[in-house]
């Protein structure tokens, strides 16, 4: 029955994958920004983590600094000799940048871990939304070929009964008068 029923009843709808698709596409688009946010904090050369190393640097040369000159203040105060003094500022200098590397691993260990655990929540938002939208086309579909089969069935139950009233007249002798 297939061009005829299809011409009476309708043709059966199959799933449109590039539709599906287009139903996701803006919610996709966020996810992929969000996924290229966390791709960001757990590369040590993104911009993002350049950034903090050079500003913990920065800090850490800054409060050296200050460290050395305070050292050098407190040896004049003390009448300590300048190569006494100097020693003693490059110790506290050296001090204060010498964990920087410590800290700037911990830092990156944090943003791994911030960075994996964001994958995995969008990872599971991404299959959230792709069996939702999928599901409800799915239903979609599925509705319209019930449909569909409600009348192909109602119109094969007409003409058996037609066919079935047809060939149950002709069978029979004819009863005299």
């Amino acid at each position: 029955m297939g061009w005829l029923s299809d011409k009476m009843f309708g043709k059966r709808k199959a799933l449109d994958m590039d539709k599906l698709n287009a139903y996701m596409q803006p919610t996709q688009n966020l996810i992929n920004e969000q996924l290229g946010s966390y791709k960001q904090m757990m590369d040590p050369n993104s911009n993002m983590n350049m950034q903090m190393q050079q500003m913990m640097q920065s800090n850490a040369s800054t409060q050296g600094a200050q460290i050395g000159s305070q050292m050098s203040k407190m040896a004049a105060q003390t009448g300590m000799s300048p190569a006494q003094a100097m020693m003693h500022s490059r110790i506290a200098q050296k001090d204060s940048t010498s964990g920087l590397n410590d800290q700037y691993m911990q830092y990156m260990q944090g943003q791994n871990q911030r960075g994996l655990m964001g994958l995995g929540n969008m990872t599971q938002m991404q299959q959230g939304l792709n069996e939702n939208e999928a599901n409800a086309y799915v239903q979609q579909i599925n509705a319209h070929n019930a449909k569909r089969a409600g009348r192909v069935g109602f119109a094969t139950s007409l003409l058996g009964t037609a066919v079935s009233a047809a060939t149950s007249g002709f069978g029979s002798p004819a009863e005299p008068v």
